[in-house]
């Protein structure tokens, strides 16, 4: 029975189906707005053309973050949806690892990934080696930085940089590497789901804060 991974979490509107670790197929759009609409759709014709129902699919994958709230939002809304519908788990991990995996796998070493995020600043977590399930190795905490920061960390340990915030990071081994929702189906298809749940993953404080009263309020 196929995985079905989705991805809303930056400008691409993506979806794909894996069985037994090969692509059934695979729909990316770039966007920049308007997954709410696209995605569900997209979903069918994909699903129409590799000929399965939504009740074959054995699990879904979605991306947590960090990304913008609204895609986020969206595709953790559908897979979770799905989930519950058709009494199937949802395995959930961040973007900054699947950024990261593939080129693990092919190349090895250290990857930094760098995600795009707003006023200067990126996404930035290192990873070094893949596990026993094939997952990137953490080798920092994965946070939200000034973009002069990610180049001086980048500087200490040096290594290939992947992700839609490779460029602007400055590295001259920078790869695009953005993530691919195939390789997300795939490394979920062994993943437990208890340990990795659908839960957002945003990786900075929210923009709006609650305001502050102009005068002390009684109680």
């Amino acid at each position: 029975m196929p995985v079905l991974a989705i991805d809303t979490s930056e400008a691409w509107c993506s979806a794909a189906l894996v069985a037994k670790g090969a692509s059934l197929g695979v729909k990316r759009e770039k966007l920049g707005r308007g997954h709410a609409e696209r995605l569900m759709p997209m979903i069918e014709e994909l699903m129409a053309e590799a000929g399965c129902r939504l009740g074959d699919v054995a699990r879904l994958a979605v991306v947590t973050g960090p990304g913008t709230f609204t895609g986020l939002r969206i595709g953790l809304s559908v897979a979770r949806g799905l989930g519950l519908a058709l009494s199937k788990p949802v395995i959930g991990l961040t973007g900054l690892s699947l950024v990261a995996g593939p080129v693990l796998e092919s190349a090895g070493g250290i990857v930094h990934a760098v995600t795009d995020g707003r006023g200067g600043q990126a996404f930035h977590q290192m990873f070094e080696g893949l596990d026993s399930y094939g997952l990137p190795v953490p080798a920092s905490d994965a946070g939200c930085f000034d973009m002069d920061i990610i180049r001086e960390k980048i500087s200490t340990r040096p290594g290939l940089v992947a992700g839609s915030g490779s460029t602007p990071a400055g590295s001259d081994t920078a790869v695009f590497g953005g993530i691919d929702p195939v390789w997300l189906a795939r490394v979920a298809e062994r993943l437990d789901p208890a340990v990795f749940p659908p839960e957002p993953a945003y990786f900075r404080p929210p923009d709006a804060k609650k305001a502050t009263p102009l005068f002390p309020v009684a109680v």
